[in-house]
């Protein structure tokens, strides 16, 4: 390349990198503050400084779309991101209502079987000074009953443990409602952005009414949660209902129902 042509390469490179000002890029390469300006209207007639100048545009506009390619990318993944941490949310919401129901089922299979321990406890203990032999037959049969019903409340506290490791799990994925809706709003923008680099119109209405719906129902379903969360109890009618099918038919027959509604 001659030395006139690296000056012409100078002034396409400096003429397409400062906005196409044409006097200044004249000056870049090297033309005087006085001859600038009519050296650089000759330079953009010049068939050879077209050439350099049209290779610099080309390779302007194949960076630009790199860089836009890239853009897009890097916008589409932080996308992908915030749908995954709201489905896994989601999922995280229904495995823990599911696990909240069941834990709530073995509570109220344990709560008769610990009043009924505590009862036959109570009974043996005003029998340890009695030395008749039905009392001996008696304390006999407490002990029976005592380890069979703990029996079964040891299997159900094994699935409490179970089901609370379960639940730890969900957890690790569960999002508050304040969380929730700042992914949401995240992903809405994100997409927002990246219709308004291609082109298209504004969605973020539509956007918005969706996020609305999707924070309503993450509300409703939290509050559902929120509900079952705590510790059920048992009111005084229900447990006197418990005491007397427990009591109903013989001991034997009472032991195996008991067990068998532990083990369920």
């Amino acid at each position: 390349m001659t030395k006139t042509e690296k000056k012409y390469r100078v002034f396409a490179l400096a003429y397409v990198s400062n906005g196409f000002n044409a006097t200044e890029a004249a000056k870049t390469a090297g033309y005087s503050e006085k001859t600038a300006e009519s050296q650089a209207s000759r330079l953009l007639k010049n068939v050879k400084v077209l050439e350099f100048i049209d290779e610099e545009m080309k390779t302007v506009s194949q960076r630009m779309q790199d860089d836009a390619k890239k853009v897009y990318k890097l916008l589409w993944s932080r996308i992908l991101d915030c749908g995954v941490k709201l489905a896994e949310s989601n999922e995280a919401k229904k495995g823990l209502t599911a696990l909240n129901a069941e834990m709530a089922s073995l509570r109220l299979k344990d709560v008769p079987l610990a009043e009924h321990v505590d009862n036959l406890d109570d009974e043996l203990e005003r029998m340890m000074f009695q030395t008749t032999n039905e009392a001996a037959a008696r304390r006999e049969e407490i002990e029976y009953e005592m380890t069979e019903y703990n029996n079964s409340r040891r299997a159900i506290k094994a699935k409490m443990k179970y089901v609370e490791a379960l639940m730890s799990n969900f957890y690790l994925n569960y999002l508050s409602n304040v969380e929730y809706e700042k992914y949401a709003r995240l992903q809405s923008d994100l997409l927002q952005d990246l219709f308004d680099r291609s082109g298209y119109k504004d969605i973020s209405v539509l956007n918005n009414r969706r996020i609305e719906a999707q924070v309503s129902k993450a509300e409703s379903e939290a509050a559902i949660f929120e509900n079952r969360a705590g510790k059920i109890a048992i009111n005084d009618a229900e447990k006197a209902q418990v005491n007397d099918l427990i009591a109903i038919g013989n001991k034997i027959i009472g032991i195996e129902s008991g067990a068998d509604d532990a083990t369920e």
